[in-house]
């Protein structure tokens, strides 16, 4: 795929075009006797998807929306999948209640965190979206084979060697989009060159630049941003061998935040990755395939260069660097096939916070103005080791069974050093609310696995139950932070995840419906608390709780569509007896189109029921249902030409999603408000 795909990767229009397939799969399954066999959970043909019951697989459609600012505004249009909002960029997606290390963002076997304490800069935001051809998005713990943690779902972004149609040895892709309101343009441009007997380069570039938004009001929302990408790829693929080297740079200038004390004049990511496998036929094994990558994140905020400065200059610079790798075997043997592998995800990370009642010296990063070592260089390594079966039972049933072990190491190299502008080390906030320094290393052995029993009904249907155990270390702000109104411990015991999955997966000759519920009991869930220590933000282990359904559906007939789904999810603090922070209300989707041939048109709704159910020292407070309205269409000008247009929240409504950040820039606004009316045109080509 190439880096026209943002446009094209949408859940909604991919099932638009994918429901007809899913009944010839369906029909092909039943073919040459009555026996109902196994069911995937998840249908995809080449062009598109079809949403399961806990797994979603976004294919390669027109985008029926606003070009996104990020992978996190593309996400949330994903059945499941919320989002919060900080500014134009850098949203925070959330699965099942679930956010942050609570999730994996695995892009083509890479993972990278982000420079920012406050997360200005969130995994999905830099992630190759529009690179990837194919986007696996997990809801719950599906596979233990998707690197340490994962309990709330995983993100998996899947690359393959480009495909040269015959005498054509270099193809070029372009995109553009703008829209209204914020005058967002995003541009961009992709090239794949057969180099022969096997080898190949790919090669982008993208420029997405925004200015402030407004508000349903017509208030602006200060959410300029400019961010600029670019890579290559040079790989080969030949005789089942495959081998690919990515070199990746992304840089987002002058964000700005209202929902932080700071903006963000510069995010710098570069990754570097290799990738490959090869496909054998020795006894049992089938095929081993690794990477090896690296990712590096320099980042800096301040309250002075994108905005008035208070009576105090800050600035925080600080660094993310991520190194790692995996090694899988594929096995299969009788009716199982397997996967046994090793994989490591190593983080280290900096930030010193400077402060001062002048602007130069702390622009200067001038020592003596270090107030604090808000990670004070803390290194934490997580080593796996796995196994995951799939077996077929009978002519209905499988089962799948993994298992995992992870071994963790976390160190703070700096816990002792006292910054120049202050008289306390990072190892005095320690001793002063956890009575501990974080002087010795901290390790953990973490055990998690799965089983799952899928049962097909008959041809069209599907039920499976799932049990799993999944283990989230501390991240390094919840283990080390230190500021002295904000605090990480470093005896903090990780989270462990006991859940259940129940499903129900139909897909009929023109019509689908999916549904699960789930019951996900934590124990030592990681607290940011805010009420214990006044004035200080501290962390502590709960038992707590979260359960929820998801609901999706679709039908077609004669070129009129629709689509539907549902999630709700309920989060409780068992220790404390309140509610968990940050948990969305009830919300979901209803799009409805007709088309003919070469172009397609419907509207969409998109709602949410009001959340009251909240921790007020995290929650911005209660907030109130909203609906909104969206009109699209697309027309393919030729096989090779699209253009979209449409209108999104056309009454310009005034709202904010659940999720979202206060306001603290703007007091006469509750939360930082999603854009109002807004036009938007897109055209993408390849050539």
């Amino acid at each position: 795929m190439n880096n026209t795909n943002m446009m094209r990767l949408s859940a909604y229009a991919i099932l638009l075009s994918s429901l007809s397939s899913v009944a010839v799969a369906q029909a092909t399954e039943m073919q040459g006797g009555d026996k109902a066999v196994p069911l995937d959970p998840i249908y995809v043909d080449q062009d598109g998807t079809v949403v399961g019951a806990s797994k979603i697989v976004l294919g390669d459609e027109p985008m029926m929306s606003t070009p996104p600012a990020d992978g996190g505004e593309f996400l949330r249009q994903v059945p499941g999948v919320a989002s919060g909002r900080m500014g134009g960029h850098g949203l925070e997606i959330v699965i099942r209640g679930q956010s942050q290390n609570q999730l994996n963002i695995v892009d083509s076997g890479s993972f990278t965190f982000g420079g920012c304490p406050n997360r200005m800069d969130p995994p999905a935001a830099t992630a190759g979206i529009s690179r990837a051809d194919k986007i696996v998005v997990e809801r719950g713990y599906q596979s233990v084979t998707n690197g340490p943690g994962g309990s709330g779902g995983s993100v998996i972004l899947e690359r393959e060697a480009p495909e040269f149609e015959e005498d054509k040895r270099l193809s070029f892709g372009l995109s553009a989009g703008v829209s209204s309101n914020s005058g967002k343009i995003n541009v961009n441009g992709d090239f794949e060159l057969d180099l022969g007997k096997g080898f190949y380069v790919e090669g982008y570039a993208g420029s997405k630049t925004a200015d402030n938004y407004e508000d349903g009001d017509g208030t602006p929302v200060r959410s300029s941003y400019d961010q600029k990408s670019a890579g290559l790829t040079f790989g080969y693929e030949r005789n089942g061998v495959d081998l690919a080297f990515d070199i990746e740079r992304d840089k987002v200038k002058d964000a700005l935040f209202p929902g932080a004390g700071m903006d963000s004049p510069l995010s710098d990511t570069t990754i570097y990755r290799l990738r490959g496998g090869v496909d054998l036929d020795a006894g049992i094994l089938r095929r081993i395939e690794g990477n090896l990558f690296l990712s590096e994140v320099d980042h800096v905020m301040d309250n002075f260069t994108l905005r008035p400065a208070g009576a105090m200059f800050a600035r925080t610079p600080t660094t993310s660097d991520t190194h790692g790798g995996k090694i899988e075997a594929h096995l299969a043997f009788g009716a199982t096939e397997a996967k046994v592998g090793l994989d490591l995800v190593s983080n280290n990370r900096m930030a010193t916070f400077y402060a001062g009642g002048a602007a130069v010296p702390v622009l200067a990063e001038n020592p003596a103005f270090a107030r604090f070592l808000m990670w004070p260089d803390v290194t934490i390594s997580q080593t796996g080791l796995y196994g995951e079966t799939v077996t077929t039972l009978s002519d209905r049933t499988t089962l799948t069974l993994g298992a995992r072990y992870d071994y963790v190491r976390a160190t703070a190299g700096a816990a002792g050093t006292v910054p120049g502008g202050s008289a306390a080390s990072p190892n005095t906030f320690y001793t002063a609310q956890y009575g501990t320094t974080f002087d010795a290393a901290r390790e953990e052995h973490n055990f998690g696995g799965l089983a799952r029993i899928d049962y097909a009904l008959d041809s069209e249907s599907n039920v499976f139950i799932g049990l799993s155990r999944s283990v989230r270390t501390a991240d390094a702000t919840e283990r080390a932070m230190a500021r002295s109104n904000w605090v990480g411990n470093p005896d903090i015991a990780p989270e462990k995840h006991h859940q259940l999955d129940l499903g129900y997966e139909r897909a009929g000759a023109n019509y689908t419906f999916n549904a699960s519920v789930y019951a996900d009991r934590v124990n030592d869930y990681i607290l940011r608390d805010q009420f214990t220590v006044p004035g200080v933000t501290t962390y502590r282990n709960v038992d707590a709780v979260l359960t929820g359904i998801e609901l999706n559906g679709s039908w077609q007939r004669g070129g009129f569509e629709l689509l539907a789904d549902a999630t709700y999810t309920r989060g409780k603090n068992r220790t404390d007896g309140r509610d968990l922070a940050q948990i969305p209300p009830l919300s979901g989707s209803i799009t409805a189109s007709y088309g003919q041939d070469a172009w397609r048109a419907g509207g969409r709704v998109n709602w949410a029921t009001a959340q009251d159910k909240i921790d007020p020292a995290r929650d911005p407070g209660a907030t109130p249902g909203w609906a909104t309205l969206d009109l699209f269409g697309s027309y393919a000008l030729n096989a090779n030409t699209t253009l979209v247009a449409g209108v999104d929240n056309v009454f310009d409504k005034t709202y904010a999603n659940h999720l979202s950040r206060t306001n603290v820039f703007d007091p006469t606004m509750f939360q930082v408000n999603e854009p109002g009316r807004t036009l938007y045109i897109s055209l993408e080509t390849r050539f």
